[in-house]
């Protein structure tokens, strides 16, 4: 990614009003994407400044009437399939809003999003993440959401983190074109941010009132192969730690009340694992 030509130029002061440039990366979802740009133009609070589309290569290309919405729309097109970082970091480099916003294409902001946006990202913080809530109710969601559970129980309120939610964050725009943008790898580029900002002398801080609802489940399928990935993915790792990991998932799953949703997930651990222990290719 380019760099700015002044990085360490200082976000706006906390009176003076955010531009958020509101970042989606979709493909083939055109129904989800006008969900989304209904909830936004509902609950807007004045901040958005504008809406970056990137389609990335859909099978058909993405259209909106970009009239009929009260901010300015603009729909980028990425010729082949380049991923959801790729696109986003497209997306941060057209920006002109003081503040990128990331939100996924099958979700929806809750009505105090931007409200909770405005007051959480101060000058003092780099960015915030903060809780994805399910509005499926499957097996694979329910497996999915008590994993964010266990994660967010660990983090008081506006502490800092080492997850990024991509699909319901926002960071200062300089601030993220200094870091270099997300990483772009298959899986985990999210994350991988964080260690950039915290190269830049930034922070990532979680905000448990900054909320969308998302659909947690594309299917048991797509579940367990980006499991596998993401261990295929991870630092190699010795049988013995692997066993480890699989042994402490299963102590904290929720056996009593939701043995499916348990279940689902000691599978996704063990896929995870075994993949973990595979030889690099």
């Amino acid at each position: 990614m380019s760099t700015p030509q002044h990085p360490t130029d200082p976000a706006p002061e906390p009176n003076r009003a955010k531009r958020v440039s509101v970042v989606v990366a979709t493909r083939n979802r055109p129904s989800d994407v006008r969900h989304l740009l209904t909830a936004i133009a509902a609950y807007d609070s004045g901040a958005v400044h504008e809406i970056l589309l990137v389609d990335d290569a859909s099978d058909t290309p993405l259209t909106l009437d970009e009239a009929a919405y009260p901010f300015p729309v603009r729909i980028l097109r990425n010729a082949t399939r380049r991923g959801a970082a790729a696109s986003r970091n497209l997306a941060a480099e057209e920006a002109t809003g003081d503040v990128l916003a990331f939100l996924d294409d099958d979700a929806r902001p809750l009505p105090d999003w931007f409200h909770v946006l405005d007051d959480a990202l101060t000058t003092e913080r780099s960015a915030i993440t903060g809780r994805v809530l399910p509005f499926d109710s499957g097996v694979v969601a329910r497996a999915r959401q008590y994993r964010y559970e266990v994660r967010y129980a660990k983090h008081p309120d506006c502490g800092p983190v080492t997850f990024f939610a991509g699909g319901n964050s926002a960071v200062w725009t300089d601030r993220f074109l200094a870091a270099g943008g997300f990483p772009d790898i298959v899986t985990a580029s999210d994350n991988g941010l964080v260690e950039r900002l915290a190269e830049t002398g930034g922070q990532v801080c979680f905000v448990p009132a900054l909320r969308v609802a998302h659909r947690n489940s594309k299917g048991a399928g797509i579940a367990f192969r980006e499991a596998w990935r993401a261990g295929r993915l991870a630092p190699r790792s010795t049988p013995s730690a692997a066993l480890r990991r699989f042994a402490d998932s299963a102590r904290i799953q929720p056996w009593s009340h939701d043995p499916a949703a348990a279940g689902l997930n000691l599978g996704l651990q063990a896929a995870n694992s075994l993949a973990a222990t595979l030889p690099a290719v």
